[in-house]
């Protein structure tokens, strides 16, 4: 009787290791944190640029490469854009530096990181006859608050991507801190 109640737990305690390894086969070796430092932000986010946009049917405007500080204190990103904008009708050109600052969020559907509650702490621009008149720069920051809400900054790779699907990972808690972005994956119940 001794030797079955030995073997019943040796038994037990391999099945108990074996639910423990498919457990582990779950999260597919991912860890619990990813941290994207400033480097690595920085290099993924100017690879998206230069970029045109056009607005309200009036402006084209040509956001130039970014430069990107983090904001850990107030859990935010700081990203510096220069830009030209070219009025439409008269052809009339200026060229300009946007500076904002923005929340981040993770997008599961697309496995991205994109600006969120953008804020713009002031838009310049100039042409050869000189700066262009405040209402207008003003209503030109709102217009850009509206046009960077939602640009991504960051995309997973492929590779990456399909890894945090099959996780499952659903919901992702983004934190500024000083040594970078870090990424707090939660998985959904399957």
């Amino acid at each position: 009787m001794h030797r079955r109640t030995s073997l019943r737990a040796v038994a037990a305690l391999m099945a108990a290791g074996a639910l423990a390894g498919l457990a582990g086969c779950g999260t597919l070796g991912l860890p619990d944190r990813i941290v994207i430092t400033e480097a690595q932000l920085q290099e993924r986010l100017v690879s998206n640029f230069p970029q045109q946009r056009r607005v309200l049917s009036l402006v084209d405007l040509t956001l130039q490469q970014p430069v990107l500080r983090l904001l850990p204190a107030q859990n935010r990103v700081a990203v510096q854009w220069p830009l030209q904008a070219t009025e439409r009708l008269t052809r009339k050109a200026a060229a300009g530096l946007l500076d904002a600052d923005s929340m981040l969020r993770f997008d599961a559907g697309d496995m991205t990181l994109r600006l969120a509650q953008v804020r713009v702490a002031s838009l310049q621009l100039a042409d050869a006859g000189g700066p262009w008149p405040q209402p207008v720069q003003q209503a030109a920051a709102v217009v850009a608050e509206q046009l960077l809400e939602g640009q991504v900054v960051w995309r997973a790779s492929t590779r990456q991507a399909e890894r945090l699907r099959q996780a499952g990972v659903q919901q992702v808690d983004v934190r500024i801190t000083e040594a970078g972005i870090e990424l707090a994956l939660g998985s959904t119940p399957r």
